[in-house]
């Protein structure tokens, strides 16, 4: 015999308050450590100056390591790929702002170089990136 209150049987409701709040504090942990997330961290010992231009996070980072090897926004990119993907940009956007952070280590010549690179593609905003 079968009592009316036996638990064995289908089960009709089901309690996801205990899911809902777990998803919601991994929620925030995932949002609150986001932010310290950074791009692959770059190596440069930039030259300190006193006064810099506080604008250039608008622009397209591009940096100049110890070796000469360039990155592009925190990933690496050979010379030739970087002056072709300039150039279209340069196209679509006129006012498009590069701004170079080149290791203080690097001659002026290489970073003279990169920089009429950098012209020939089209961009005419050149920022040099520096510590305060």
């Amino acid at each position: 015999m079968h009592s009316s209150n036996d638990n064995d049987g289908e089960i009709k409701d089901i309690n996801i308050t205990p899911m809902v709040d777990i998803m919601l504090v991994l929620l925030v942990i995932f949002m609150v450590t986001a932010n310290f997330l950074n791009k692959e961290s770059i190596n440069i010992n930039l030259p300190k100056v006193t006064a810099a231009d506080p604008n250039t996070s608008e622009s397209i980072q591009i940096a100049a390591l110890k070796d000469g090897s360039l990155m592009k926004d925190g990933k690496k990119i050979k010379h030739e790929d970087l002056m072709k993907d300039l150039t279209k940009q340069a196209k679509y956007r006129p006012n498009l702002r590069v701004t170079l952070s080149a290791d203080e280590t690097l001659s002026y010549g290489t970073v003279a170089a990169i920089m009429g690179k950098i012209r020939q593609s089209g961009v005419s905003r050149i920022a040099l990136s520096v510590n305060r």
